[in-house]
């Protein structure tokens, strides 16, 4: 890792945290539409957690005032972050830490937009921008958070594929995802940040928000913040056993942390069970019984477990 030299350059009170893996060419665009948004003074820092495709190298070349660092091993999404996040922290001591996907591009003012939210109002703790899908940008990724099933395990952003005519146009309080998501420094340090046990992914980001609100801080929507998401995954293709298996396992975390007795109840007498169906359908059509076990393992280990 190389330390680009501070001397002279602006105080920033946003720290970006990037996290990447094997997807060089990708976080060198995403970078490029960081800086053409014209966010001011900001430090920027791409966690690398283990790529093998010379990111690292890519990124200090092009970028030279981006700090970039290789993790000797992939830590998942939530310590990934974390570990940025703490880097991040000990080296600029920001006010804001910006939490961004490395498969965007930002329209101008983003970060602005968000840190202009934070700093009007010191009980909000974290502000989320709106995402629009990169390959139809008429069309809403993400337009207020995310709404959760408890009863079926389902977490669906607000406004998922709906055209965007301005519906979710509102500063509104939001269970906000990680993938854009601003929050202030101090407080993700004392709420311990991401938490490690939804390693390798989710829903680590609704967690962490909803434990924000509970401490008494507001999650709000910045609809005037807007990116483009490309919307990839970088834990394999398809609905593996393996990804199956963790996506229940969490889920089962998730739902014993922030579920209310009626909804865990409604989740393991009706909503198991119909998830369970649902994938042996779905997934039974495409020859893919394995997710299905997956699933399976995933809810019955962590119920046993405990």
């Amino acid at each position: 890792m190389r330390r680009p030299s501070t001397e002279g350059a602006p105080v920033a009170s946003v720290a970006v945290v990037v996290l990447t893996y094997n997807q060089r060419d990708l976080t060198l665009d995403f970078l490029a539409s960081l800086y053409a948004s014209d966010p001011g003074a900001i430090h920027v820092l791409v966690w690398d957690n283990g790529s093998e495709d010379g990111t690292v190298e890519a990124v200090e070349e092009r970028f030279p005032d981006v700090v970039a660092h290789r993790s000797d091993a992939n830590l998942g999404v939530a310590s990934g972050r974390n570990a940025g996040a703490a880097l991040a922290t000990e080296m600029w001591s920001p006010e804001y830490l910006l939490f961004l996907d490395n498969d965007m591009e930002l329209e101008s003012g983003f970060v602005d937009e968000l840190a202009n939210v934070l700093r009007s109002d010191p009980k909000v703790g974290q502000v989320q921008a709106k995402l629009r899908f990169m390959e139809d940008r008429s069309r809403i990724n993400d337009g207020g958070g995310c709404r959760i099933n408890f009863l079926t395990g389902d977490t669906v952003p607000v406004g998922y594929d709906e055209v965007d005519r301005g519906q979710y146009d509102s500063v509104k309080p939001c269970i906000s995802c990680g993938g854009a998501m601003m929050v202030r420094a101090e407080l993700f340090q004392s709420l311990g940040g991401f938490d490690s046990a939804f390693d390798p992914f989710g829903p680590e980001d609704l967690d962490f928000s909803l434990r924000l609100r509970a401490s008494g801080y507001e999650a709000l929507f910045v609809p005037d913040a807007v990116a483009y998401h490309l919307v990839s995954h970088t834990y394999g293709a398809g609905y593996t056993a393996e990804y199956a298996r963790y996506k229940s396992k969490h889920w089962v975390t998730f739902l014993n942390r922030h579920g209310t007795w009626r909804q865990k109840a409604g989740f393991y007498l009706v909503g198991a069970p119909y998830v369970v169906l649902r994938l042996l359908v779905r997934e039974g059509r495409r020859g893919n019984l394995g997710a299905v076990v997956g699933v399976v393992r995933g809810l019955f280990d962590k119920v046993a477990r405990g």
